[in-house]
Parts: structure tokens; C-alpha cells; sequence
């Protein structure tokens, strides 16, 4: 029971027992004096407790609705934070398991190439391996198996040669026959520590690795093929040694620069004219089948003898001329380039398709700052054929040998390239129809 009720209550039972004598009626009604004063008072006070009665019912509403609001916004705000942390449980999951499925196909990458080296091992054993691997140790950014610490630190200063490349340069250094494959950009120490990591450095990451057999053409009609045995440097450069023939072993311990070229016998293609023709029936004239081996296409015949006096005689001639034009035209730009500017000539005989000497005259200064060149080969009725040099950087020549670098039954030139405070080793082969010495391969080179 409430205290308004109460107090309803006691305000009743005053007012009855305020009067006890019985009403009663004679002409008008008869009321005692404390009827009379306390009746308005009771009534007002009656009103008051309604009044206040229905205020509290009213504030007990308001506060009714006020909880039953912040319910309703707690509510809100647990479920927000519900569906929040479920996004983000999920997006975790998401992330997990693309981060498994890109482990997977990493490990699967990586267990295909541990099985290609390995060769005989077992499936399960190269995926175990591959795993302990590659968690534990460091793999170099060149190769795909590690490296011992100090290798692979030697191993960011070596630049190899592209790894597509077919063509490489040889030349005879320090008694043997070596390829130049790529140059070094660190220093390296004389200890033995540090030769084994560079040898072990190469022998990861060469792109020709060992036991490559390479097809090696050179002077004195040299074409055989050799296998590379080791690795080597020389000079800032990184060079394989080549197991060849006891006549190029001798070659090379005689000449300290005798040059070849060398040629991977996988990369080798088969030549367009010995694809068998087929007519406008469809058919092959020859009988033989297109996939079937056609016989070696034979070179063109040069008799190396010696050149009839006529023209060598000739030969000098055009030389000497060469000489004069360099002399009288060609000037330096500039007076402090006269004291050191010098002419050079040679003839170099040989089989060139179109002649039988190749003359050669450049007008050059020791830094190379200002170099000319005039190439021409002489025709076997002593007529000057004019020829050009395409050798990038190189801007002067000087013959070492003429060769078949090529196979393809023409001389070539192997010459010592001098460019812009740099030279090196360039064998250039020639392009009868362009008219043309065009830089074949390059290597061995040197910088001031």
C-alpha cells in the first residue's frame, strides 16, 4: 500500500470522527464549526495527494521508458559489436587460408624443382627436405639452393652473362683454354677460404654449368668440341676452363691470345637450307622426308696459299693510300689531340667470300677521344671493296686472327676492340650481302 493511500485513508476517518452526534434535520441543516473549517482544508489536502499520486505514477513511467530506451541501445550496441568481431573472424579465416593455399603452391613450386635436381630421391623425401631447407637456411636470389654465407655474399658481385645466350667468346689465357662468362664487381682475397666460395659461387649460379659441351671453332681450321671443367677468374672477369683436344691444348700453351668462338651444342638450330622443299602440289620433290636427316650442307672452298704477288702488291697499295687519306683528312677537333694522334695499318690475308685481304687503317689517340676507321677488302681483280665496322662501343680495331668463326664457310675477324677508355676481345663476322663486319660475340674486357 502506498503513502498516498494511506494518508487517504487517515483524512476519511477524521472528518467521520469529527462529528459523532448523528445528522439531523430540523428546517435547514445543522453542520458543526469544525465541518465547516475542516472540510475545505480535507478536501484540498485530498486533492494535493491525488495530485502527488499521479505525478509518481507519471515519474515511474518516465523512468519505465528511460531503462526500457538504454536497454534497447545497450542491445544495439552488443550486437554491432557482434557482427564486428565476426567480420573480423571472418576476413582472419579468409586470410589464413589463402596464406595456406599460396604456402602450398610455393612448396609445390619449390618440391618440383628439388625433385628435378635430385634426381633418384623419393617424393616425400625431396618435400621434406625442400621444407627444413628453406626454413633454415638462406637462399640466394640468383639460385634456387643455398649458399654457404661467405659464397653468397661473393655472390652479389658477380654479373653473369644471360643465361639464353648461345654464343661465347674464348681465348687462350694463362695457358689454357677459357670462356668468358660474366665479370666480377667485388674483391676478392688470395686466402683459400675465399677462392673455394667463389668457385662454389660460380659453379651454382654459371650459366654454363659443369660438364656443358660446347662446339669451339679457332684458327688453324680448330672446330671440335670441349666440355667445361672448372671455373677460373682472370683479370675481373669470371671465365670457365674448357677440356680440349691435345692440338688446342698445345695452341694455347704456344699463343697467350689466340681467340675462338664457342657454341652450346643444345642451343644449336638446323640450318633453313636444309629443309626440304615442297612444291605448289604439296609434295617433295626429293623423295625424303621432312623430318628425316639431310646430309651436311658443305662450306664454301678457300685455298689458303699464298697470295699472287699482283696482289699483294695491290694490297700495300690500297693500304698505303688508306694511310694518306687518315693523315691529310682526318683531324683531331682539338690542337692538344695532334701531339698524341696515331695512324696504324694492316693487311690481313684470308677467304672472304669476295676477296682474298682485308685492309684496315685507323687514325686513333691513346684514350680514344677521337678515333676513324676505314675497312676495305680487296677482290681478286685488285678492286677495293668498301666495308664497315657495327661493333657498339668498340670504335678501332686491331686484327689478331681471320677465322670461320661461324660455320658458314667465310673468314672472319677476331681483332683487339679499343673504345672509350676500354678494350676487350670482339670477333666480328662478315655480312657480304650488307657489306658489313657485324660484332658476333665479345668478352674479356678491360677498363682504365
Amino acid at each position: 500500500m502506498s503513502s498516498a493511500e494511506s494518508l487517504l485513508r487517515a483524512i476519511t476517518r477524521v472528518v467521520k470522527e469529527c462529528d459523532p452526534r448523528p445528522p439531523c434535520f430540523i428546517g435547514m441543516p445543522q453542520r458543526s464549526l469544525a465541518s465547516l473549517v475542516l472540510g475545505p482544508l480535507l478536501t484540498g489536502v485530498l486533492c494535493l495527494a491525488l495530485a502527488c499520486v499521479a505525478g509518481a505514477r507519471t515519474d515511474r513511467l518516465s523512468d519505465t521508458t528511460a531503462a526500457s530506451d538504454s536497454a534497447r541501445a545497450a542491445d544495439s550496441v552488443h550486437v554491432a559489436d557482434t557482427l564486428r568481431r565476426v567480420d573480423s573472424v571472418r576476413s582472419a579465416d579468409a586470410d589464413s587460408a589463402a596464406a595456406s593455399q599460396l604456402a602450398v603452391v610455393v612448396d609445390s613450386a619449390t618440391l618440383k624443382q628439388g625433385a628435378a635436381q635430385q634426381g633418384a630421391m623419393s617424393n616425400t623425401q625431396a618435400a621434406s627436405n625442400r621444407s627444413s631447407c628453406c626454413v633454415s637456411m638462406h637462399l640466394h636470389r640468383h639460385g634456387d639452393r643455398p649458399l654457404s654465407p661467405l659464397a653468397d655474399s661473393i655472390a652479389n658481385g658477380l654479373v653473369f652473362v644471360p643465361r639464353d645466350r648461345s654464343w661465347f667468346p674464348v681465348a687462350s689465357r694463362g695457358r689454357h683454354m677459357l670462356v668468358d662468362i660474366g665479370r666480377i664487381d667485388v674483391s676478392l682475397k688470395a686466402d683459400s677460404v675465399t677462392r673455394s666460395a667463389y668457385v662454389e659461387a660460380v659453379a651454382r649460379l654459371s650459366p654454363l654449368p659443369l660438364g656443358t659441351v660446347l662446339r669451339v671453332r679457332g684458327p688453324y681450321s680448330v672446330d671440335e668440341q670441349a666440355k667445361v671443367t672448372g671455373f677460373d677468374s682472370w683479370h675481373g672477369r669470371i671465365v670457365a676452363r674448357l677440356g680440349v683436344s691435345h692440338v688446342l691444348d698445345s695452341l694455347a700453351r704456344a699463343e697467350d691470345m689466340l681467340p675462338a668462338t664457342a657454341t652450346r651444342i643444345d642451343t644449336v638450330a638446323p640450318r633453313a637450307d636444309t629443309v626440304p622443299s615442297v612444291n605448289a602440289a604439296g609434295t617433295n620433290p626429293t623423295g625424303t622426308r621432312p623430318d628425316s636427316l639431310q646430309p651436311a650442307i658443305v662450306p664454301m672452298v678457300c685455298t689458303r696459299d699464298t697470295l699472287p704477288t699482283e696482289l699483294t702488291t695491290r694490297a700495300i697499295a690500297v693500304r698505303d693510300s688508306l694511310v694518306q687519306f687518315l693523315t691529310d683528312s682526318a683531324k683531331p677537333p682539338y690542337d692538344r689531340q695532334l701531339a698524341t694522334v696515331k695512324v696504324q695499318s694492316w693487311w690481313v690475308p684470308g677467304c672472304f667470300g669476295i676477296g682474298r685481304a682485308l685492309i684496315i687503317a685507323n687514325k686513333r689517340t691513346p684514350d680514344m677521344d677521337f678515333a676513324v676507321e676505314r675497312v676495305a677488302v680487296l677482290d681478286s681483280t685488285g678492286k677495293a671493296v668498301p666495308m664497315r665496322f657495327v661493333d657498339f662501343r668498340f670504335h678501332a680495331h686491331d686484327p689478331l686472327y681471320v677465322f670461320d668463326a661461324d660455320g658458314d664457310g667465310i673468314d672472319d675477324l677476331a681483332a683487339r676492340g679499343h673504345g672509350d677508355r676500354s678494350g676487350g676481345l670482339t670477333i666480328l663476322r662478315l655480312d657480304l650481302a650488307a657489306r658489313r663486319f657485324v660484332r658476333l660475340v665479345s668478352g674479356f674486357a678491360w677498363e682504365q
